[in-house]
Parts: C-alpha cells; sequence; structure tokens
C-alpha cells in the first residue's frame, strides 16, 4: 500500500478552487488533495521574485532565513495519482522544485514534509509584483483560517526584516513577578493574561507544558527585537533547534486565547517524559 506525501502549501494552494480548476482542465481528479490542517513552515519567509507567465505577474516563493521566523500556510495529505498533477501544477522541475521541510501542525508537534520552492535560475533580483487575482488568493486562504497575512503584506513590501510572529506566550518562571521575568522584561511591548490548551506538570523548580485537552493559564507577550529574544529564551529554556531529540523544551507555535481574541505565538514545551502525578490542576503556576 502506497503511502501518502505530506506537502506544504503557501500559495496558490491555499485555494480549493485554483486546485479544482487545475485539475478539471487536465481531467485528473482533485479529491487525492486533502487538507490535514493549518501548519507554519520554520526558518523561512515569503518572496516575490520570480515572473510566471501562467500567473502573468509575480508568483510565491519560500526563502531559507532564520529559525526566528516561520510562513504560515496548510499541511496536506497527497496520494500518488494527486501528487503527480501537483508536481505538474507546480511546473517542476523546471519552474519549481522540491524541497524537505520542517512544520509545525496544528497540533504544534513537528513534521516532515515536502513544499515547492522556484528554482535558482528562474528568481529575479527584483521584486515581481503579483497580479491582484493571485495575491488574493494567498491572502483569502490565510484569512478564512485564521492565519495572520502581515508577512503576506510585508513580501508585497518586498521585506524580511521581521518575524512573523512577534508574540510569545509564557505560564512559569518567565511570568512577571516570577524568578526569570528579568531576562523577559527588555524585549516586551506588551502584556495580556491568556491561556493555552494543554496540561501544566510541575517539574521541581519549574513547570512544563503538553499540550492537549486542557487549560494553561499564562502571559501573552507582545515583542520588540524578536529574533534578539528567542535566541535569548532558547538559551534559558533549553531548546537546541527544530529536529533534534536532546532539547530540555521545544520551542513551537500555538493559539493563544486571550480577552481580545485568538493570537498566534510562540512558547515552549516541556520534552521530557511526564507522569499523572506532576500535573497542575488548576493549570496556573503559582
Amino acid at each position: 500500500m502506497t503511502q501518502n506525501r505530506l506537502y506544504f502549501g503557501y500559495g496558490s494552494n491555499l485555494n480549493w478552487n485554483d486546485w479544482v480548476r487545475h485539475c478539471d482542465e487536465n481531467n485528473a481528479n482533485p479529491d487525492g488533495l486533502k487538507e490535514r490542517g493549518i501548519a507554519w513552515l520554520i526558518g523561512h519567509h515569503l518572496k516575490f521574485h520570480y515572473h510566471s507567465r501562467g500567473r502573468k505577474g509575480g508568483a510565491a516563493d519560500v526563502v531559507p532565513i532564520n529559525e526566528y521566523h516561520a510562513t504560515p500556510g496548510v499541511l496536506f495529505d497527497v496520494d500518488e495519482d494527486a501528487w503527480s498533477t501537483l508536481v505538474a501544477k507546480e511546473g517542476a522541475p523546471w519552474y519549481y522544485e522540491e524541497k524537505n521541510v520542517l512544520v509545525i501542525g496544528s497540533d504544534g508537534h513537528l513534521y516532515e514534509a515536502v513544499t515547492f520552492v522556484v528554482c535558482d535560475d528562474k528568481k529575479k533580483p527584483d521584486f515581481q509584483r503579483p497580479t491582484d487575482v493571485y495575491h488574493d488568493l494567498i491572502h483569502n486562504g490565510l484569512h478564512e483560517r485564521g492565519l495572520p497575512t502581515n508577512g503576506l503584506d510585508m513580501a508585497m513590501q518586498h521585506r524580511f526584516d521581521t518575524p512573523t510572529i512577534n508574540h510569545l506566550f509564557v505560564y512559569g518562571t518567565l511570568m512577571s513577578g516570577q524568578s526569570r521575568f528579568i531576562q523577559l522584561e527588555p524585549y516586551i511591548r506588551s502584556q495580556h493574561q491568556a491561556s493555552v490548551q494543554g496540561k501544566l506538570h510541575h517539574l521541581g523548580g519549574y513547570p512544563g507544558m503538553k499540550l492537549g485537552d486542557g487549560v494553561v493559564h499564562g502571559q501573552l507577550m507582545e515583542l520588540e527585537n524578536v529574533e534578539a529574544c528567542l535566541e535569548r529564551m532558547d538559551s534559558i529554556e533549553g531548546f537546541l533547534g527544530f529536529g533534534r531529540n536532546d532539547s530540555l523544551f521545544d520551542r513551537t507555535i500555538v493559539q493563544v486565547q486571550t480577552e481580545q481574541g485568538i493570537v498566534w505565538a510562540w512558547t515552549y514545551i516541556y520534552a521530557g517524559n511526564v507522569v499523572d502525578d506532576s500535573i497542575i490542576e488548576h493549570g496556573r503556576w503559582c
């Protein structure tokens, strides 16, 4: 039995009708592409530096940058027939090519997936403006799924200096009034009470969160100088990098509930094993 592939889409395939249109034009079945859920591509930013004749303007690419950046999109399960159709739609390997990437799924866990990036010889040195129709395919696809569009907005300005996610959810010793808040305080623009779905575990002198059922209460910090802040927090939390299995805590992306609504934020989850006896039932670190 052939195993489906995991595919990360960030451009026109955020729009189901665009996929169906291509399949109809090529007598292909669209049903082999199944949306698993929203996802974040680690260590890349969106860029328009390829002119597509088919799109009559710029078409999206994702370009490597440091691991403090992430690009929103969708994770798909793709069967073999749909994969062949998808490869043809992307113009691979002449215009786009396959790339193995790491993405954070809607459950906060890390997945290996494949995406498509523009071939080097098709990249232009300057901004290639997409048509309004193509831009809207991406914008609406993100908006309809509750994903931020500020990374797309920056790409339209040919800017890549600010990470798409500029919030951090903390629930333990980094909270205001706790022992390590002084390490985080210089980077804070604003802070709000907030919560995340999961369970809080007592690990001795500090807590650790595991995602899932339950509620963990904490604080949502809006950050200044996001990259410097996350570099410092990674060191404090013992996060050694994505895809490593020897970190004390893993950095991930979660939906955070605030009085103002849902916000996407970085947070740290405990990477070790826990037992039920360590659960803090009320979900608060005091």
